[in-house]
Order: C-alpha cells, then sequence, then structure tokens
C-alpha cells in the first residue's frame, strides 16, 4: 500500500480545518488596576501579569496619551477594546463564583466558587471534588465574561463554562455539544488554548512563543486589552518628542486600506502566516490568509455569516466596501461605538438620503413597505441581520445582503424577513418578497451565487458552469477567490484549470493565493507554482510553497521556502502544521522526526478518526507498516461505521501480500457501504490474485456501478 491509495493525490490532511484568548496582582490582593490608574514600578507577577514590559507600556500605552489626548483615552476605556483582557479581581467577579454555583457540561459537573481568595473551578464527581483548577484570567466584560485556567506548560485555558453578565448566571457556552477531554475543542484542549488561539485580538503587542519540545509557552503581552499601539504607529518617538513640544514627529497617517488592514487583523477568520507580529501600516496579506464562504459551514451559501467569521470577509464581499466604505465610516475608532443612530436610519441615511460618492439614493418606507417607525424600516434589520454567537451574543451581519425568502424556500438559507414574521410561513415571505422586489431579486448575484455555491459545495456538475459564469464578470476579489476554490472540486478540467491560471496574475493577492492553491491540486503546473514563489505577496507566496511542498518540489533556498519554513515553526502548536512536517519527514525517510510530529499531532485531537487515518498514511509512505496497521486501528475503534478504516487496512494487507486478510477487510468495508466503488475495484483485483474469477468478475460489475 502506498500513501496515495490510502488516500488521494491531494492529500486531504492539508484540508484538516483551520480551527477557523491575559500579568496582574493576586486576586486576594485585588489592586484594581485600571488604565488611569498609576501601576505597579514593575509588574508583580502572580498568575497572570498585566504586563511584561511595564516601561514600555507607559512609554506608549495609554497613560502615556491621556495628557493630551483625554478625551480619546475616556472613549476608548469605555470599549470593548479596553476591556478584552484581565486579570480576576475579587471586586469585579465575585458575583460569579459566590455563593457557589454549578454547571453540568458533557457529562461532567464543575463547581465554580471562591476558596482562600482565589476563583476556581472544581470538578465534581460523586459530589467529591476530583481536580481543582484556579481562574487567573477574564476574556470580554459584557454579555458574557469567559474565565481561564491555567495549567502546566503555561497554558491559559478558555473554559467552556461561561458567565451571562444580563442573567447573572453561568452556562455552557457550547450546550447541545459533547466535548470530551482529548477533544480538539474540550476546554482543556489546545482548540481552546488562549496563547494560541485567543490572545493574538485581546491583548496589545502579543508574542505567543511556543516551545515545541517541552510543549509550553512563554507568551507576552505589553498590556492586556486592545490598547494605542495595536493602530497607531510611532508612539514612543510621538510620545518624547510631544514632551519637547514636538507634535508632529513620530507620527505617519494611515491611508484608509491600512487602517483597515489594521482593524481585520482581528476582525477576521484567518490563518496567521507569521511570527513576527503586524504592526500598523503593514499589508493585512502578508501576514494572514483570510477564509471565505469556499470553507464548507463558515458562510451560508448566499455569503450570510453562519459561523463566527467576525466580519472582515462579509464586508470585503459586500457591495458597499466594493463601493469604498470603510469601518470608521460608521464606528468611531476609539469607542467603537456607531457615529450616528441606526434605529432612526441616520447612519445608512448619511450617504443614501443624498447619494453620497455614487451611494443609491434610498426613500426608506418606500424601499422598505413598512411603516417608518416600525422595525420592518430600520435598514439594519433587513440589511444587517444579528446572528446569536456563543449563546448569548447576538452580532451584526456585514455582507449587507438583501431579505431573499426564496432561497429559504429552496436552500434553507435564513432571510431577515422571516426572523421578525416569526408567526407567518416561508411561503408567505415569498408571496410579498415577490411582490415587492421580485426583478431585482432575480436579477441579484446574490441569488445566482446562492445556486451556484450550494451545487459546488454538493459537488453537483451543473456547478461548474454557474461558477464559470459568475466568474467571468466578477469585480470583487473575494467572491472571485471563493468561485476559484470551489471550481477546484471539478479539476482536472481544461475550463476550469484555463480560468485559474488567468487568475494567477490577478491585481488582487487574495485572487493570486486562491489560484496558487487550487493550481497545485493538478499535474503539470509546477513552473506556474514556482513563478508565485516570487509573487510580490507573501499570502500567494507561501500558498505556492504549500503546493510544492506537498509534491516535494519546493526549491529549499528560495525566499518562499524559508517564509514557508517560518510558518511551519510558528505554528507548531497546531495539527495541520504538524501533518506537513510529518509529510515532510515521511518523504525524507526520517522515522523519528515523523513519529514525533505525529504523536504531538495525535495528543492534540486525540478523539478525531481523521488524524489516525492521515498518520497510516505517511506512516505507510515511510514503510512503516507496523505502526501504520495501528494507527488504522486505533482510528477505526473511534469510528466504526467510517468504511475508509477496514478499506485502509485492505490496501495495507494486499501490498505486505497478506491477501486472506486483504480480502476480509475488503469484503467488510463494501458490506459497511455498498456504493464504495472504488473499495469494490481493490476487491476485484484481490480476488484475481486468489485466482477467484468469478468472484473478480461480480465485484467488478459493483465497481461500475453495477452494470
Amino acid at each position: 500500500m502506498s500513501a496515495t491509495d490510502l488516500l488521494n493525490t491531494r492529500l486531504s490532511w492539508i484540508l484538516l480545518g483551520l480551527l477557523l484568548f491575559f500579568v496582574g496582582c493576586k486576586p486576594s490582593e485585588d489592586k484594581g488596576y485600571t488604565p488611569s490608574e498609576k501601576p505597579p514600578e514593575t509588574s508583580s507577577g502572580g498568575p497572570f501579569p498585566f504586563s511584561y514590559d511595564l516601561k514600555r507600556q507607559f512609554k506608549i500605552g495609554p497613560e502615556a496619551c491621556a495628557e493630551c489626548h483625554a478625551d480619546a483615552v475616556e472613549s476608548w476605556r469605555k470599549s470593548h477594546h479596553a476591556k478584552a483582557n484581565r486579570p480576576v479581581s475579587l471586586s469585579k467577579d465575585r458575583e460569579a463564583f459566590v455563593p457557589a454555583q454549578r454547571i453540568e457540561e458533557s457529562g461532567v459537573i464543575y463547581e465554580m466558587t471562591e476558596l482562600d481568595g482565589k476563583f476556581v473551578m472544581h470538578v465534581i464527581d460523586d459530589d467529591t471534588i476530583k481536580e481543582t483548577y484556579e481562574l487567573v484570567g477574564v476574556i470580554g466584560e459584557t454579555p458574557l465574561k469567559q474565565y481561564l485556567a491555567k495549567l502546566p506548560g503555561n497554558k491559559l485555558q478558555t473554559i467552556s463554562a461561561t458567565y451571562d453578565v444580563i442573567k447573572k448566571k453561568w452556562y455552557d457556552v457550547y450546550q447541545g455539544e459533547d466535548r470530551l477531554p482529548g477533544e480538539w475543542g474540550h476546554w482543556a484542549g489546545q482548540g481552546m488554548n488562549w496563547n494560541s488561539n485567543c490572545a493574538y485580538c485581546h491583548t496589545t503587542e502579543y508574542s505567543k512563543g511556543y516551545d515545541f519540545a517541552s510543549d509550553s509557552y512563554h507568551s507576552t503581552w505589553i498590556q492586556q486589552g486592545i490598547a494605542c499601539a495595536e493602530c497607531h504607529t510611532g508612539l514612543e518617538e510621538h510620545v518624547e518628542a510631544a514632551k519637547r513640544g514636538d507634535y508632529e514627529a513620530g507620527l505617519t497617517q494611515l491611508t484608509t486600506k491600512q487602517t483597515m488592514d489594521n482593524c481585520v487583523t482581528c476582525h477576521a477568520r484567518r490563518d496567521q502566516l507569521t511570527a513576527d507580529a503586524f504592526k500598523p501600516g503593514d499589508i493585512f496579506e502578508d501576514h494572514f490568509e483570510v477564509a471565505t464562504p469556499a470553507q464548507p459551514g463558515l458562510y451560508h451559501a448566499d455569503g450570510q455569516i453562519l459561523d463566527e467569521v467576525f466580519v472582515h470577509a462579509s464586508f470585503s464581499m459586500s457591495r458597499m466596501a466594493h463601493a469604498g466604505v470603510h469601518c470608521m465610516d460608521c464606528h468611531d475608532p476609539h469607542s467603537m461605538e456607531n457615529i450616528l443612530p441606526v434605529d432612526n436610519n441616520m447612519l445608512c441615511m448619511r450617504c443614501h438620503e443624498a447619494g453620497v460618492d455614487n451611494a443609491p439614493v434610498i426613500i426608506p418606507t418606500q424601499h422598505s413597505f413598512h411603516a417608518a417607525d416600525s422595525t420592518g424600516n430600520r435598514c439594519v434589520e433587513c440589511h444587517m441581520p444579528k446572528t446569536t454567537y456563543m449563546q448569548v451574543d447576538p452580532r451584526a451581519d456585514h455582507g449587507f445582503h438583501s431579505p431573499d425568502p426564496l432561497m429559504t424556500k429552496e436552500l434553507g438559507i435564513p432571510n431577515a424577513c422571516s426572523n421578525c414574521h416569526t408567526e407567518e410561513t416561508v411561503d408567505w415571505a415569498v408571496e410579498w418578497s415577490e411582490k415587492w422586489y421580485g426583478d431585482k431579486l432575480a436579477k441579484r448575484r446574490q441569488r445566482q451565487r446562492a445556486r451556484a455555491i450550494t451545487a459546488a459545495h454538493t459537488f453537483k456538475p451543473e456547478g461548474m458552469q454557474a461558477l464559470l459564469t459568475l466568474a467571468k464578470d466578477e469585480d470583487i476579489p473575494f467572491w472571485t477567490g471563493t468561485y476559484i476554490s470551489l471550481l477546484s472540486n471539478y479539476l482536472p478540467n481544461r475550463l476550469v484549470e484555463d480560468f485559474i491560471r488567468s487568475k494567477l496574475n490577478d491585481d488582487s493577492p487574495v485572487v493570486r493565493s486562491h489560484a496558487s492553491t487550487a493550481i497545485s491540486l493538478t499535474q503539470g503546473n509546477t513552473d506556474l507554482l514556482r513563478k508565485s514563489l516570487d509573487d510580490p505577496s507573501r499570502n500567494v507566496r507561501i500558498a505556492a510553497a504549500r503546493g510544492l511542498e506537498a509534491q516535494g518540489l519546493i526549491p529549499e533556498d528560495s525566499k518562499a521556502a524559508k517564509e514557508f519554513d517560518a510558518y511551519l515553526d510558528f505554528n507548531l502548536d497546531r495539527p495541520q502544521s504538524l501533518m506537513m512536517l510529518a509529510n515532510r519527514a515521511s518523504r525524507s525517510g526520517d522515522g523519528s522526526a515523523l513519529k514525533r510530529y505525529l504523536d504531538r499531532a495525535t495528543a492534540f485531537d486525540s478523539l478525531n478518526p481523521e488524524i489516525y487515518r492521515q498518520s497510516a498514511i505517511l506512516l505507510s509512505g515511510a514503510g512503516m507498516n507496523t505502526e501504520a496497521e495501528a494507527k488504522l486501528h486505533e482510528g477505526w475503534a473511534l469510528d466504526r461505521n467510517n468504511a475508509t478504516f477496514p478499506y485502509s487496512l485492505g490496501l495495507l494487507a494486499a501490498e505486505q501480500n497478506d491477501l486472506e486478510k486483504s480480502v476480509g477487510y475488503l469484503e467488510e468495508t463494501v458490506s459497511m457501504q455498498p456504493d464504495f466503488y472504488r473499495a469494490w475495484y481493490n476487491l476485484s483485483l484481490a480476488y484475481q490474485r486468489q485466482k477467484r474469477p468469478q468472484d473478480a468478475a461480480r465485484a467488478m460489475r459493483k465497481a461500475q456501478g453495477g452494470r
């Protein structure tokens, strides 16, 4: 058995999902530090220090800015940015722990209480405390607070027991899901690790500091919460110069694009490409790769938000963004509140009343067909509907879609009409929307996209031409990138390949990176990928390097190869990077390194059957068949109904010339999944080798769909 036979030539481990939060006083001291007060001269350490570099914080933090910019600092202090992260406080957090409260999650009882001047979480079994974890930090302020438990290796874990600030009670943020110990998403698992997944967007000047050898973190930051240095550049020089009366030195006026790029480093579902932190003025695509609706489960097929995608891509796919609207057109840069009210449409009508910058002129009541003082006449209710995340946190969609009940009826995509008119049927909503907006909705690309993307996600043949038709005159890069990624489902195909090749030189790095990833899935495009290694944008270079790496063809002395190595090194605490390194070790025959990477990847997600199957592929490729067989049995034990495990075991046995065992596994495979045509084909070959021609012919007919 070869690695190719076990899975396929595309190495599906590359597509393993992108799993796509805090330096202060001990709780008993409770100095209650706020940015307006003078903190101690040095960090007091404790279980969760406020800052690892107080000197730098006082040079560029809000305390240094407040003397001249008091209003801005005061506005910031009230924001969610300022309150994004902090150490626990006896005064601020006691209500959540006194009196003690219990909560059950995935069959386990947790007790949240105060113990010896600290806040702790007890794990309860048969009314006996089995384990105790100190809670040292807090993410967020309202409507919920997430608490951080400190585990060995300096790992801060975001517990899934979450405090509802409004209802003043604990609840399971993943209610309805069983997250078991060993799973990626269990509160003590790597998917809930703050250092890796949360801290970058909840602290200022964060450095992860992961050490692979010890599986530990040495993370640093200058301030908990998002403060001045995350959005402004040249602060240290500016503050020193201002003391001398020079109020301009050090300041750099960022362009609109640079400002947007700065915001979306956190307000995006993205993969971080670099260990060196993004700095204000940098280019987003040189540090991150953003997720689009091409990845199932993140967006509805029309682009509406589904999972937590954090605004950037949904906004960037909108006509509003394409017309030049940016964050600060609607949000105050320090408080992050809306600059005008939305309840009376003032914010939206700021542009749409007089057609500012060619915005369509809208008369709300005529446009909405609803009364002036009604909910249905508010722009945001229809074009920015809210989706509730983490059970209690409603967030507005920034895609500015039009409600389309017909797509609800056809494809199950939600629509804003039914969100309000819950007592009415979908057919009722379709009738009125068609009566009022029928021609407009029929012509909108939104509806065409929804149908095309749904077809592509389900691998329907008609999806290919629908995507090519949309892509022909698409002018929004994020949508073009989405089409390219989905078109890769139809490779190999000459029309698709020609289109993808034509986009390798697109003006947008988003498009070029998607094109580089897609073209790597076909044979004969090595030269094109090598050209992309010299692309001016790092996300394109890394996409090309990833494609060449999978084939073992990346030039080791290229700039992109070094960047890709740095990317893998930075992400050693994520299974997908470990599996890429394991693939490299498998190709080179380095069994020791291969086992080391696979063991760590498995430890991070030990209840995921696919990890074991992918591990078996790489072990087999390195000639370690005994270890590969063991991995397949481990994975099969976790998912007994998954026919790919006996299939893979059958291929492995065939490669070892154990035909009896191979036939047994393959027969079990087709018994479990009668339409597994590839398994029937391999079974036919095995029968032939056993000199069983009638059985071989029967299996071959099954392999051909029963013909």
